[in-house]
């Protein structure tokens, strides 16, 4: 008889600080996870047999001590590939403690303010600690502002330095930007922090950090930094994206990658963890080196990237009988070359011609058939792009609607889609963005947009067409109305963020109603530069109401008539209940006194 064995370990890798509760839940769900995998395996063998399995044995893992990190274990469990799933866990993380942002170093401060951050996002006002936890963040904000260049003479009102920063680990200086008087008119809310969904551009740059440790590896670089394990690099994040060492020479390799979709050269100028940040991403690797276990060339990295902090600190190139070389890579991108290079850095193509020739037929290919071969840049078009691909767009319905088999019966009707023009979408959003932010570009991006609205709204409207007919009948005599929910968002950058990088409106909702809706919210989110992802966005939200003309009496005799139908083919094509069967009678008795109303006695 068959035994069965685990050979597919699970990997628990835990990020942040998490509460002991969440470490507790996460356990649960492991346990409960393999578990299920277990029972999973026994039936398949039991199926197979024909007999039920031998009593199973337990045999336990050996723990791997090179696994082990600075800060805790990693554990393997056993688990069975093909059965049951892990479940996604949100762990809470646990309240800061109360330090004196004073005392703490540049690092372990940037540390300090997003622990404190994660916190507050996961809790609400209402919570205990919350208020203290809030006024924790701001003196580690105001204690990151003052650490950083020049933030003195801003806030003093001085002219900010426009030059490269030459010291110092904290965010750039940056004066917070309230919302525009304009559209704050509408009652919109306090400004606030909030998490920030992936862009498929940022997706790309995640997968070319982790690919990267594999591809340097291939080539026998030793690696200290790279996107896991002791001292991980934040992917996406400022600092090195991998710090290593080449056996062969002796070199102490600083990389920073840059994955960018397209064939062209890679834009030296954003490698600003080997430029202008230079000095904090030494300092940052250090730091990391420093807090790892010991490794054999510990003590000599670590020299090395001091020697190098001092004379990029004094404004001198790194001495080249250090041997260390700043190095920017194209991991997970299809770069071929670089242009505007800082000072002392190197172009190093970790891809190859073979990679970025598929990818040249992939683009002539996407470009045939009028598709954008490029990553979505923005948070709309990424949001349209996984929607697409999810299948959303294109899942159809299993069973036909109502109001689609009867259409074209009440089409000529008129649904009053006529007053629901580009004008009026127009005007609606236009009363909450600031006549100050270049209009002309709003026009450019936003009216196509609009224009392209008046179908969809027409689609919906015809999707609810038994509802709209319940209304009217509810409501004699009273006017019905479209409620239209419209999202405008506004991506802004500059020094002062008045400089409107893109704008995105998109058609959230169509209902019907019995009563006039109008209401309006303004959030404005803005994320810190020193968290990897600076965005500020205003999201406005509308909602406004525009009167249809109600329908005919022939038009509301056949949404009921068919309505009856569609009822009775439902009831006759299933084994329902009495219960079931009861709610469907009842059902078609109300459709039938509402048609023996509207039809004229005999």
């Amino acid at each position: 008889m068959p035994r069965l064995s685990c050979h597919f370990p699970i990997t628990v890798t835990v990020v942040g600080e998490p509460s002991p509760a969440a470490v507790e839940k996460l356990g649960r769900v492991v346990e409960e996870a393999l578990a299920a995998r277990f029972r999973l395996a026994r039936r398949h063998l039991e199926t197979v047999t024909g007999r039920a399995p031998a009593v199973p044995v337990e045999a336990g893992e050996t723990l791997d001590r090179g696994r082990i990190g600075a800060t805790g274990q990693v554990y393997r469990v056993p688990a069975y590939d093909g059965g049951g799933a892990l479940k996604p866990v949100r762990l809470e993380t646990a309240q800061p403690g109360q330090r004196d942002p004073a005392t703490l170093s540049d690092t372990d401060l940037e540390a300090e303010y997003g622990h404190a951050r994660n916190w507050l996002l996961g809790h609400q006002r209402v919570d205990a600690g919350y208020a203290a936890t809030k006024a924790y963040l701001e003196a580690l904000e105001a204690e990151l502002l003052r650490r950083a260049p020049a933030a003195s003479t801003a806030a003093a009102g001085g002219p900010a330095g426009s030059g490269p920063r030459t010291g110092g680990t904290g965010p750039p200086p940056r004066t917070p930007v309230a919302p525009p008087p304009a559209m704050m008119s509408g009652g919109g809310a306090a400004p606030h922090d909030e998490e920030i969904a992936v862009t498929g551009a940022h997706a790309g740059g995640t997968y070319g950090e982790h690919d990267l440790p594999f591809l340097l590896g291939r080539r026998g670089i030793r690696l200290v930094i790279t996107s896991s394990g002791p001292g991980a690099h934040a992917l996406t994040g400022h600092g090195f994206d991998a710090v290593g060492v080449d056996p062969q020479n002796g070199e102490l390799l600083l990389y920073d990658n840059k994955s960018y979709g397209s064939l062209d050269k890679a834009e030296g100028k954003k490698a600003t963890a080997l430029g202008r940040n230079l000095p904090s991403s030494l300092e940052e690797a250090i730091a990391k080196i420093r807090a790892m276990p010991d490794f054999p060339e510990k003590a000599d990295v670590l020299h090395r990237l001091d020697a190098s902090l001092t004379a990029v600190r004094a404004g001198k190139p790194i001495p080249p009988e250090l041997k260390v070389r700043l190095k920017l890579t194209n991991a997970g991108g299809y770069a071929h070359g670089a242009r505007n290079l800082p000072p002392g850095v190197e172009y190093e193509d970790v891809v190859g011609p073979e990679i970025r020739e598929a990818r040249r037929q992939n683009i002539a290919d996407a470009r045939k058939n009028k598709v954008n071969p490029g990553r979505p840049r923005s948070h709309a078009e990424t949001e349209a792009m996984r929607r697409k691909v999810g299948g959303v767009l294109s899942r159809q319905p299993v069973r036909v609607r109502v109001a689609v088999r009867i259409r074209s019966q009440v089409r000529s009707a008129g649904l009053g889609l006529a007053r629901i023009g580009v004008m009026v979408l127009w005007n609606a959003v236009m009363a909450k963005v600031d006549q100050a932010i270049e209009n002309w570009f709003l026009t450019r991006w936003a009216e196509p947009k609009l224009k392209a609205f008046e179908p969809e709204i027409q689609a919906r409207l015809d999707d609810r067409l038994e509802e709209l007919v319940d209304l009217q009948l509810r409501h004699p005599g009273r006017p019905l109305y479209a409620v239209v929910g419209i999202l405008t968002t506004l991506e802004r950058g500059g020094e002062d963020d008045t400089e409107l990088e893109s704008c995105d409106i998109q058609l959230v909702s169509v209902s019907v109603a019995a009563e006039r809706v109008e209401h309006s919210t303004v959030e404005y989110v803005r994320t810190h530069p020193w968290h990897g992802l600076r965005v500020v966005r205003d999201l406005v939200r509308t909602s406004y109401s525009v009167e249809l003309e109600p329908l005919g009496t022939a038009e509301l005799a056949a949404v009921l008539r068919a309505e009856i139908a569609a009822e009775e083919e439902a009831a006759g094509a299933r084994s329902a209940t009495p219960e079931q069967e009861r709610a469907s009678q009842r059902r078609r008795d109300q459709l039938a006194a509402q048609l023996a109303g509207l039809e004229p006695a005999p």
